[in-house]
């Protein structure tokens, strides 16, 4: 690594807290039908014109924006990842980066106490927090397109029903049943995330509800009721700890009818933890804001087959655009 690497690295906060600005304030919608110059940008924004001029300089250098005769206008990645009229909009991740900014400030405290920095909820208490939060990952997932990836790799065509726990939004969900139109799903997660869940299901997948139902659950305190063909868990077991992940699974495999399959997508690590890259670095976020942290395949697998699961495969989602990969196991045949 050379000093430009190096530098780029400890001050990426900077252009992090640009483009999150840049998008709070609405400069990319108010670029949406036409280029502007930085007098009609900033009074489109209510913004100082000197200001507004530089924040948009900054977007022009790094590749958001572009800049002729004197207007702005959008790139071709901007119109794609940050227009809200995009169906690969970025922009729910981006502002609920913006909004726990202010959790990266106590990583030292938590470094050196081993404790959370912010209550570990979920972002439950407050519907504000809870519907960003939704909104955020079905963002992330809609952009980079894993859930369609994802449900055109699942071969689920002898499985009548699936489960998504912790399904939030529904974003696999949904993609699964395009992919397998027999199927039918249901979405296990908490009241507050349902909401929203139903929110964001009736504003753009109408016609998929007849085939979900949403039941409220809470994983670590719940028998998942029924049985199912499928169970999916995508970004769940890196909220909780080594126990809590055991008894979880174990939960998991009563509730798969037999020959189930199990699925989960996670940031899969390596043995030493340091690979991929993404989910090292998320892992200090998880030691703030959950009792968990990113595993590896080895601790993944051991609590698949202490549950009583079989034929457990890892299989790595290409990177780029992925971090994460599936670990993927069935239930034995005759079990019950």
């Amino acid at each position: 690594m050379d000093f430009a690497e190096l530098a780029a690295l400890a001050s990426g906060h900077a252009e992090a807290r640009a483009i999150q600005t840049a998008l709070k304030l609405g400069i990319f919608d108010m670029l949406e039908r036409s280029p502007l110059d930085d007098a009609a940008l900033a009074a489109a924004i209510s913004a100082n014109r000197r200001a507004t001029a530089l924040i948009a300089n900054a977007m022009v250098a790094l590749g958001l924006l572009d800049e002729r005769t004197n207007r702005y206008s959008l790139t071709e990645a901007a119109r794609r990842y940050l227009l809200r009229s995009s169906g690969e909009y970025l922009g729910g991740l981006i502002l609920f980066d913006e909004a726990i900014f202010q959790t990266w400030t106590n990583l030292e405290q938590t470094i050196r106490s081993g404790l959370p920095a912010r209550p570990t909820d979920m972002f439950q208490s407050r519907p504000e927090e809870t519907e960003r939060f939704i909104r955020a990952m079905d963002s992330l997932t809609r952009a980079r397109g894993d859930a369609a990836y994802v449900a055109d790799r699942l071969d689920l065509s002898n499985v009548s029903t699936i489960a998504d726990i912790g399904g939030g939004p529904g974003t696999y969900t949904v993609a699964m049943l395009r992919r397998w139109p027999h199927l039918r799903a249901t979405i296990y997660d908490l009241p507050a995330t349902l909401e929203v869940a139903r929110k964001i299901l009736g504003e753009r997948e109408p016609a998929s509800l007849a085939r979900i139902d949403l039941v409220r659950f809470d994983y670590l305190y719940d028998d998942v009721p029924g049985r199912c063909g499928a169970l999916f868990m995508s970004n769940i077991i890196h909220n909780e700890d080594e126990t809590d992940n055991a008894q979880v699974l174990r939960k998991c495999f009563r509730a798969l009818e037999p020959g189930g399959l199990m699925i989960i997508k996670d940031h899969i690590m390596n043995a030493a933890l340091t690979e991929p890259r993404a989910g090292a670095i998320f892992a200090l976020y998880l030691l703030m804001a959950t009792r968990g942290r990113d595993y590896s395949f080895d601790e993944v697998s051991r609590w698949l087959g202490e549950a009583g699961f079989v034929e457990i495969q890892l299989k790595a989602l290409p990177s780029p655009p992925f971090t994460s990969s599936m670990v993927i196991a069935r239930k034995p045949l005759g079990k019950i």
